[in-house]
């Protein structure tokens, strides 16, 4: 038999057993908020030209400076590439050549 628990703040807030609801506090626990303040990056050595970076804003400007782009769980990076247009006239040169080697007939 399957059972389920749910834990929140030290203390069960659901319990299943078989399936069958046995105990749910889940609504009526009240959540806590909080602010979570995003502090500055630690001071580092470029790879570029070995200067010290040493705030964010810094980052962002020595990047652009030397025409740099960051990339970590960017997106646009998991996009389908766009297919390439054939050039103009390739499908009967194609067809063409077919004919002039007898692979068409």
């Amino acid at each position: 038999m399957r059972s389920r628990y749910i834990y929140q703040d030290g203390n069960v807030v659901y319990m299943e057993l078989g399936g069958r609801v046995l105990f749910d506090k889940r609504q009526t626990i009240e959540t806590k908020r909080s602010f979570q303040v995003m502090p500055d990056i630690d001071p580092y050595v470029s790879m570029i030209d070995g200067r010290v970076i040493n705030s964010r804003s810094r980052h962002r400007e020595h990047l652009r400076d030397h025409g740099c782009e960051e990339i970590g769980n960017d997106s646009s990076l998991r996009k389908q590439p766009q297919p390439i247009a054939s050039p103009p006239g390739l499908k009967q040169a194609i067809i063409e050549a077919g004919y002039k080697t007898g692979l068409f007939k």
